[in-house]
């Protein structure tokens, strides 16, 4: 799909904030215990790359507000994965208070976009 227009310096930072903390996160469940592979590890990899993929399709759709909506709804439930890792004791204090501040800010730069993007669509720019 060829691109509607080129990226925004907003949508830029969000895929390089959000390709830096996927591999951070990839990184630090690749140490969580073999127990958990199939299920807390995965389910967290899986959603950081789903999020970094639903992130590249918006840049490049004319209506992003679905995926932008959908981006967002996997960011929440993995904030709620990352707290489970954590309280499970195989995420330390510090790497969750890491996770915490990059998730923080990847919501920020999404929550600007989908703002900017709701208000255009209200507006009648797209």
């Amino acid at each position: 799909m060829a691109p509607t227009r080129p990226a925004g310096p907003g949508e830029l930072r969000l895929f390089e904030v959000w390709m830096e903390t996927s591999q951070w996160l990839l990184e630090r469940t690749a140490r969580f215990p073999k127990r958990l592979r199939h299920t807390l590890t995965e389910r967290i990899e899986l959603l950081a790359i789903d999020l970094l993929e639903e992130i590249t399709s918006a840049a490049y759709q004319k209506s992003k507000t679905a995926t932008l909506r959908r981006a967002n709804d996997r960011l929440n439930r993995l904030r709620v994965l990352i707290r489970l890792a954590h309280e499970m004791g195989v995420l330390s204090h510090g790497h969750y208070e890491e996770a915490v501040k990059r998730v923080a800010e990847a919501g920020r730069l999404l929550g600007g976009w989908l703002r900017q993007v709701q208000g255009q669509a209200a507006g009648g720019g797209g």
